[in-house]
């Protein structure tokens, strides 16, 4: 059951703090000049690839720590991560692959010739 002061804590966090509160408007009206009709997806879009990495580089990687702190399923967690380009690494962490990680694979050539 949802009390006043519950309903008091939401209020007080959902509040934006004071630089991102002059940030938005400026954001919307640029996009209501470029692209009306699509003002609260592109702002999300905006918002949503900062946000996942910076939860992502909180937990280190963690996914399910991630999902958690963001509020949302895992799966769903993942799923944003593929669209948004934040790609797996092997070994658990999210970031995109290095340059150097194919030349690893690259045979030697001191290989033995039959």
């Amino acid at each position: 059951m949802r009390t006043r002061r519950m309903d008091a804590d939401l209020a007080n966090r959902a509040a934006a703090p004071p630089g991102l509160a002059s940030l938005v408007p400026r954001l919307a009206d640029d996009l209501l000049a470029s692209q009306p009709g699509r003002v609260y997806r592109e702002l999300l879009a905006i918002v949503e690839r900062p946000l996942i990495a910076h939860v992502l580089a909180v937990t280190r990687g963690n996914q399910l720590r991630a999902a958690r702190l963001l509020g949302l399923n895992r799966n769903t967690l993942r799923r944003r991560c593929r669209e948004l380009g934040l790609l797996p690494k092997l070994g658990g962490g999210l970031r995109p692959p290095s340059p150097s990680a194919g030349a690893a694979a690259a045979p030697s050539e001191t290989s033995p010739t039959g």
